[in-house]
């Protein structure tokens, strides 16, 4: 049976991925999601997520602290506190955080939840 779900972000633990730190609030494995996964991620210091593509995923960035950049292949744009960024479905896409001393915390939402990623040879 689906059933409203509430989860507290502070008894979702984290896990290391190679840019930083993230965990999932929402999403097939946690809540049993079938069309969106929300996240929270921790970009570290000086840390880049790579150019990379999601081919049928769309992905929303809301940047809650720090500073950074999102690019694309085409583009870079300075985000900070309050930015929200949409990543259409096939677009090739990276997050960089400017600081050396700050992490960078957004918000991921991605639609649907599961999508491979591909690396760009950029």
């Amino acid at each position: 049976m689906k059933t409203r779900q509430v989860v507290l972000n502070d008894n979702v633990p984290f896990r290391q991925v190679a840019w930083g730190l993230t965990k999932d609030l929402v999403g097939p494995e946690r809540m049993g999601s079938e069309h969106i996964r929300v996240k929270i991620t921790e970009y570290q210091p000086g840390f880049s997520h790579k150019l990379h593509v999601h081919p049928t995923q769309e992905e929303v960035i809301f940047v809650l602290e720090g500073r950074g950049i999102t690019e694309t292949k085409e583009d870079k744009i300075e985000i900070g506190p309050g930015s929200v960024a949409f990543v259409p479905a096939g677009v090739y896409h990276a997050t960089t955080n400017l600081s050396l001393t700050e992490p960078l915390r957004a918000v991921i939402v991605k639609s649907p939840p599961d999508d491979k990623e591909n690396q760009s040879d950029a």
